[in-house]
């Protein structure tokens, strides 16, 4: 059983990632937000990123199954968050990332 300092909730939402560098300010990523909590997100993305990425996350959809209260135990819209980890997975038959996100304070 992990050992967490928060609580991660299930959702599923469409987000949408770019780098945080100008040098690749056009490009962006699209991926499903699987969960989250204060400190970070879960999603399965595009493409692998490497450990210490920072990103720019935005949700675009979110899935209206989701409760209310979970908004408000931190959900973010939007979020700087730098990548933790990245593993390959295989989603209906699809290549995706696995990938870890911590939220950074701005």
């Amino acid at each position: 059983m992990e050992n967490r300092a928060s609580n991660r909730y299930e959702i599923e939402s469409s987000i949408v990632c770019s780098y945080l560098s100008s040098q690749h300010s056009n490009e962006t990523f699209c991926g499903e937000m699987k969960n989250y909590c204060d400190s970070g997100i879960y999603a399965e993305l595009q493409v692998e990123f490497k450990e210490g990425t920072v990103l720019i996350c935005r949700t675009k959809r979110i899935s209206l199954e989701r409760s209310i209260t979970k908004i408000m135990d931190g959900f973010r819209s939007m979020s700087l968050a730098q990548v933790k980890w990245s593993k390959p997975i295989c989603v209906d038959g699809t290549a995706r990332f696995a990938t870890g996100l911590k939220h950074l304070l701005v």
